[in-house]
């Protein structure tokens, strides 16, 4: 689960009915509800709405995969590498690391692994770094 003090001291959240996302300066915290099924509708709305916050910034999103839920990997498509920068696939169930290690597939940026948020964190704060 996410630890409540990065909640807290978000810039910005995203309510939906499927889940949250947490925005920072550089990069945002997904946690997607248990037993979702995320298709192209829902990545659209969630890049739709990340695209607007981060204008004329590249960002890191970090999925903290504490819930169960299937993602449509045609969704992959839909991402911009050159916008989205980096993905950080967050889960100490080795069943989700497998399942990402197949989307690592599909996305052309950078992609990390990762069994704690923390550790997501400060390698998502590793580009701001570059590109500053």
């Amino acid at each position: 689960m996410l630890p409540s003090d990065h909640i807290t001291h978000a810039n910005h959240h995203f309510q939906y009915d499927f889940g949250n996302l947490y925005c920072f300066d550089n990069y945002v915290i997904g946690i997607i509800n248990d037993q979702i099924n995320i298709g192209t509708t829902e990545a659209k709305t969630i890049l739709n709405d990340l695209n607007k916050y981060f204008t004329g910034k590249q960002f890191v999103y970090i999925a903290n995969r504490a819930f169960s839920h299937n993602i449509d990997l045609s969704v992959y498509k839909l991402v911009n590498p050159k916008k989205l920068v980096g993905i950080a696939i967050v889960s100490p169930h080795e069943n989700e690391i497998e399942r990402a290690v197949e989307e690592q597939q599909l996305y052309s940026g950078s992609f990390g692994l990762f069994k704690n948020v923390e550790s997501a964190i400060a390698w998502a704060n590793t580009f701001q770094k570059v590109e500053g």
